[in-house]
């Protein structure tokens, strides 16, 4: 794999009372959390998607593909995450940003933000 084609993430920071609210794990925040961040990467071949395969996203935090897939499905029965069906491709929900990114804005005392 080349330079360019890997994915690098840096850091996830975990807003803990969400994660509470919807009772995820912090391996099931930080999955969710990349998934966010990877389909809002202006340079995407898949503009507002995640491409990144169930392994890839997995191997960043340790965790089998099998785990991963797992944490997905978890996700998007919680409605935090959702599957294009034609393409597998994955992204964050309304929901997620609603209750997640605006909680950080918030936090930051950003005013709340309707839409990404």
């Amino acid at each position: 794999m080349s330079e360019k084609s890997k994915i690098q993430l840096g850091f996830t920071t975990i807003q803990h009372d969400p994660r509470l609210k919807f009772k995820l794990t912090n391996n099931e925040y930080c999955v969710a959390d990349a998934i966010y961040h990877l389909s809002h990467n202006p340079s995407s071949i898949a503009i507002g998607w995640c491409y990144a395969s169930r392994q890839k996203i997995g191997a960043f935090f340790g965790l089998s593909r099998q785990t991963t897939i797992k944490i997905i499905q978890n996700l998007i029965s919680k409605n935090l995450v959702e599957v294009n069906s034609e393409t597998q491709f994955l992204r964050t929900t309304q929901k997620w940003y609603d209750e997640f990114v605006n909680f950080e804005l918030m936090r930051r005392g950003v005013k709340k933000v309707d839409t990404p």
